[in-house]
């Protein structure tokens, strides 16, 4: 079904701009099968994707979530969706336990093949849990189309998930454009406070001194005091909250970044809110989703003299409306800009359609400028919206300490890149950063102790900061953090065992920080070049090792062939997968699977992996040995009919397997095991023996004279027509003429005893006065009947490219009489069978005497029939034709592949003979 498809009537009216993001979120999905919008948290972006759902009740639509508070969000969403009922076509998946999934729901989750996947907030998804969910749920379905759903604040940290739609995202739509398009709602008021200040003061003053002024440069110093005082001449906090959240009797909301921050800092906020207001009363979120949460709808009832203040962590289940909030008070850690806009729109969302004052505690002095960048960012919009009193209202308690802080801050960063500088001529002139404490450079710039700083700062041991950027610029430089400081190293290994116990596992995001803002994903990056590159020690290696490190993230290409097999699968049901099968896109599945069959008999294959491939039905033993015994059950079906295995060497079931040359060709291997490439292990005779294998040289001769003796003695002649053939498939008729033949030559291939079993068969009957012309005639004849078997042959199907195994109604041999003629007149062009009269008369009906050509031919035509039939050329691999059991599929594959590769065998005129019934060459 094409995702453009119009089925239903839509009831959900979206607003204007989600309304136009829809519309191009599905003109992408038809056009790249990929659609991304990019709208801020709380906007009704997942809307969206709800009318896709109700716009295609017959396409199946999986729905990931990245864990169980963003599934608690979706689900209370149905109460405003459906009727609260999940629709019949929509499968929710939580990303967190889809990666728990067993093998076998995996292969049930496949074989429901959804037509659309929905990644709702993938940019909040881990590398790992894309790993172990999304990218094996694409992988396994890649016809599906996908819609991502993200926020412009939030930037994915899996590279993956970026790159997925790199080049489709439909609608980007800032905070602030939100706020001004009315879809996010504006703070009634704004005002931002550096809370708690100590801690922030402690570093300010500690990368001061990590800057080693000068003697006697007191500038820094000087500039400090200054912003030390300006903040002490700051209003008190239990002044500024009343002014700002003035409704005493009213429910506020507070916003903590994290668990681990509301810890640190809860009893102390608590304490602070008491001494604002001693009525205060305190409620704590206890569910996931504040719409299943006694705690939250006790809060407010609650109509008791006094402030209520609901306590919670920043996750998606802050996103329900709580009709009545009289103000938000956020409790950042971090100044990054994209968690502001994620607190703020979660706590705006919260408060419903009511405006709220919003109150922002934050701990670092460059968070305080989040709010002024948002408040110029939406005046900006609005002004471009038209709004006549763009922005919103903003007080600034701290905006004479934080113009200070900047003044401070551009000094500092000065005097560090005079430093680094300083760093990188010593480095020219030394040829290393290792150097003594005590060296110095230009009239005693301490280069030395300055490295040796900045290495306790980046180690954690010394209070202070490096940003990103500087450690970048003095790891150009060469620094070596290692080299003084095992503490550092050991600190890395400190946060990953902590990580490994937490999520079992070293897959860490590379923006990946602990909680103590260690940039562990980093780290690892870091330790798994040097262990690449072979610069990690033995022992940090074997340490890494035994807490799970993996060194190389690609278990990716056994996942990536994996879903190969896996859609294998889905379409044919096993995994009977032909030896050099290869997959469109030129995997060779046969292959990998025949390593994986190896590699699990030497014990090398991981159990897991075993399982995974165990629920695809994955047969562990080898295809030769799969296809011995399928034969071997159809020669003991033979065996339980006739009571025996004397199976003539023509002869083929009425399913067409050739048992009559499989048991010949057991008989010879087990006679000539050198001489021949089949194999009869011990296990294989003794179970041939069950079914009374005769193992002595067989001889055909005397099986088709045991035969014609037969005929006889029932019939009372040897008048056997040359098209007879027994119900073993002998052909009775023709070898009798030949022995008749080959005894009235007098020839020298029959033995004395053949004469002798000859001439007691033949006994009693007319011999011809000239041998030579019944000879002629008798060959003549065979020749005119099987010429008008061809002739009709070629006048049904208009060509004469007969399939080798073809027989017509009459029992004539039909393909292999036309591969004869080829042949004869090819190695033997004086042979009666092709004279001038018959080439002549081959001729007339079309006859193609060249072999390649005919084979191309044949071909071609099963392509004309398939085309016919079906419309396309889309054959599988290892479709063969029902009549003649050609394989269709593996013939235009290679034809793909001669166009690829410029093969002469191409031909300009069979290219065109391909095109004009509807090949697609780039499939």
């Amino acid at each position: 079904m094409q995702l453009g498809e119009d089925t239903t009537t839509m009831s959900m009216t979206l607003n204007p701009v989600n309304e136009a993001a829809f519309q191009k979120a599905v003109q992408s999905l038809e056009t790249l099968n990929r659609a991304a919008v990019f709208h801020p948290t709380g906007t009704g972006k997942s809307c969206i994707a709800w009318k896709v759902v109700e716009a295609h009740p017959q396409t199946t639509f999986f729905w990931l979530v990245a864990g169980a508070q963003r599934l608690a969000l979706r689900q209370a969403e149905l109460t405003r969706y459906n009727g609260g009922t999940l629709p019949g076509n929509v499968r929710f998946c939580d990303c967190e336990k889809l990666a728990a999934a067993t093998p076998e729901q995996w292969v049930r989750l496949g074989e429901q093949k959804p037509g659309c996947i929905v990644l709702d907030c993938y940019h909040e998804l881990s590398a790992v849990c894309w790993a172990q969910s999304v990218q094996k749920l694409l992988r396994m379905c890649p016809q599906a189309k996908v819609l991502g759903l993200g926020v412009p604040n939030g930037a994915p940290v899996c590279a993956a998930a970026q790159e997925l739609f790199a080049n489709c995202i439909v609608s980007h739509m800032t905070v602030a454009e939100a706020m001004a398009a009315g879809t996010m709602p504006v703070p009634s008021a704004y005002a931002a406070l550096l809370w708690p200040q100590e801690e922030e003061l402690t570093t300010l003053r500690a990368r001061i001194k990590n800057l080693c002024m000068p003697k006697g440069d007191t500038s820094l110093r000087v500039q400090y005091e200054e912003l030390s005082w300006s903040l002490r001449q700051v209003e008190n906090l239990t002044v500024l909250l009343p002014r700002l959240l003035s409704d005493t009797s009213g429910h506020y909301l507070v916003l903590f970044e994290s668990a681990a921050y509301q810890e640190k800092l809860g009893a102390e906020l608590e304490q602070l809110l008491r001494t604002v207001d001693p009525a205060v009363r305190f409620y704590a979120a206890d569910h996931a989703c504040f719409a299943d949460s006694a705690a939250v709808e006790t809060f407010l009832s609650d109509t008791a003299p006094g402030p209520k203040v609901l306590l919670c962590v920043n996750a998606p289940g802050v996103q329900q409306p709580l009709e009545g909030l009289a103000g938000v008070i956020l409790v950042r850690q971090s100044s990054l800009m994209s968690t502001f806009k994620q607190m703020l729109c979660r706590a705006l969302v919260a408060a419903g359609s009511r405006s709220v004052p919003v109150f922002d505690l934050v701990a670092q002095f460059e968070g305080l400028g989040n709010g002024r960048t948002l408040q110029r960012d939406c005046t900006e919009a609005m002004t471009r919206a038209g709004s006549k009193t763009p922005g919103f209202r903003q007080e600034r308690p701290m905006q004479q300490t934080y113009r200070l802080y900047g003044k401070l801050r551009r000094e500092m960063e000065a005097r560090w890149e005079v430093l680094c500088q300083a760093a990188a001529d010593a480095a020219a002139k030394e040829g290393t950063l290792e150097l003594p404490r005590s060296y110095t450079i230009h009239s005693g710039v301490p280069v030395g102790k300055w490295l040796e700083l900045q290495r306790q700062v980046q180690a954690g041991q010394r209070p202070g900061r490096l940003t990103v950027e500087q450690a970048a610029k003095l790891e150009k430089l060469g620094i070596r953090w290692n080299h003084r400081l095992e503490a550092a190293w050991e600190k890395g290994f400190a946060s990953a065992q902590k990580y490994r116990t937490e999520h079992g596992d070293l897959l860490v995001p590379v923006r990946y920080r602990d909680k103590n803002d260690f940039a562990l994903g980093e780290w690892i990056v870091y330790n798994r070049q040097r262990y690449l590159g072979g610069n990690l020690t033995q022992n940090r290696i074997e340490r890494l090792e035994a807490i799970g490190m993996v060194w190389s993230t690609s278990n990716d290409l056994w996942e990536q062939n994996y879903a190969a097999a896996t859609q294998y699968y889905l379409e044919h049901g096993d995994l009977e997968v032909p030896i050099k099968y290869e997959t469109p896109s030129g995997f060779g599945l046969g292959v990998w699977l025949g390593a994986q069959r190896a590699a699990h008999k030497a014990g090398e294959l991981p159990q897991e992996q075993v399982e995974r491939l165990d629920a695809l039905g994955m047969d562990w033993t080898n295809r030769n040995d799969r296809k011995w015994m399928s034969l071997y059950d159809v020669a003991a079906a033979y065996y339980h009919e006739h009571g025996n295995l004397n199976v003539p060497s023509e002869y083929v079931t009425p399913n067409g397997v050739l048992l009559g040359k499989w048991v010949a060709r057991q008989r010879y291997a087990y006679l000539n095991p050198d001489r021949s490439s089949a194999r009869v292990t011990p296990e294989r005779k003794a179970l041939l023996d069950k079914l009374g294998m005769v193992w002595e040289k067989y001889d055909p001769w005397q099986e088709r004279y045991d035969l014609a003796l037969a005929y006889k003695t029932e019939h009372g002649d040897l008048e056997i027509p040359s098209v007879y053939k027994t119900a073993d498939g002998v052909w009775l008729g023709s070898w009798v003429n030949r022995q008749r033949q080959a005894l009235n030559s007098g020839s020298s291939a029959l033995s004395s005893e053949r004469r002798k079993l000859l001439r007691t068969l033949f006994k009693g009957e007319r011999r011809p006065s000239d041998p030579a012309a019944d000879h002629g005639t008798v060959r003549e004849a065979n020749w005119e009947r099987n010429f008008r078997s061809a002739a009709r042959y070629a006048r049904k199907y208009k060509h004469l490219l007969v399939p080798a195994s073809y027989v017509d109604s009459d029992g004539v041999r039909l393909g292999v009489w036309i591969s004869n003629l080829r042949a004869a007149r090819k190695n033997r062009p004086d042979s009666y069978q092709v004279t001038p009269a018959h080439i002549k008369k081959l001729n007339s009906i079309g006859m193609v005497w060249d072999a390649r050509d005919a084979k191309w031919g044949t071909a071609y035509q099963q392509a004309k029939i398939y085309y016919k039939a079906h419309g396309n050329l889309h054959a599988a691999a290892n479709y063969k034709s029902d009549e003649t059991g050609f394989c269709l599929g593996d013939w235009l594959r290679r034809m793909r592949e001669w166009d690829t590769t410029h093969d002469p065998k191409l031909t300009p005129e069979r290219r065109a003979m391909l095109d004009k019934i509807g090949m697609e060459w780039s499939e």
